[in-house]
């Protein structure tokens, strides 16, 4: 009598675990929005960023791909941010989408377009390719203005904590062809060009 009630017990435990499998399943494809949100709160980004992208196989949106993209900057994989970054920068709806991350933003000097260049040209960086990453990045700044974040200036901070005095001496040429018209822009600019200029002075005089 008692192995009978033991194995019923077993087979019961075994059926709902097999139930609970089967709505985690079901969930975990159906809904991998809300899998995305769940794994973001616990910071896990790496999972993050595999459920962002099932959402947007499922939908092609560019909002979805967006949320691809910043996951993977969380996460800090370089091979994800340029992966997502440069499918999400040539979606047809790209524009429209850093038009509602910005007005999201609105009192702030936050740019979205300017803060996704940022991240691919710092991680064209960081995988060696130096040229496409000033290119990018002088590109996406233009010479009429130097907004606070730009993709020069991140890359100017890299160039500095890695020690690369090659790559400095070109972002140094590049700032210095910038001329803003906002007075606040170009005090931004003339600290940065200070650092960079002081940095490859520093670096030519002691080798």
């Amino acid at each position: 009598m008692e192995k009978i009630v033991v194995k019923t017990a077993v087979k019961t435990v075994l059926i709902i675990l097999g139930i609970l499998v089967a709505v985690f399943a079901v969930f975990n494809f159906a809904f991998p929005q809300h899998m995305a949100t769940a794994t973001e709160s616990i910071g896990n980004y790496d999972l993050a960023v595999k459920y962002s992208l099932l959402r947007y196989n499922y939908t092609k949106k560019c909002e979805d791909l967006a949320r691809c993209f910043e996951d993977s900057v969380l996460l800090g994989e370089d091979k994800y941010i340029l992966e997502y970054g440069e499918k999400l920068t040539a979606h047809h709806d790209y524009a429209e989408v850093c038009k509602v991350k910005n007005q999201q933003q609105s009192g702030s000097r936050f740019d979205y377009s300017h803060w996704v260049n940022s991240k691919l040209a710092v991680s064209y960086y960081n995988t060696g390719e130096k040229s496409k990453a000033i290119a990018l990045a002088t590109e996406d700044n233009g010479k009429q203005s130097f907004v606070y974040g730009n993709a020069l200036m991140s890359l100017a901070a890299s160039t500095r904590s890695s020690g690369d005095v090659e790559s400095a001496t070109a972002i140094l040429a590049a700032l210095e062809e910038i001329h803003p018209e906002d007075a606040s822009e170009r005090d931004t600019l003339t600290q940065v060009i200070s650092l960079i200029r002081g940095f490859v002075l520093n670096a030519s005089t002691n080798q």
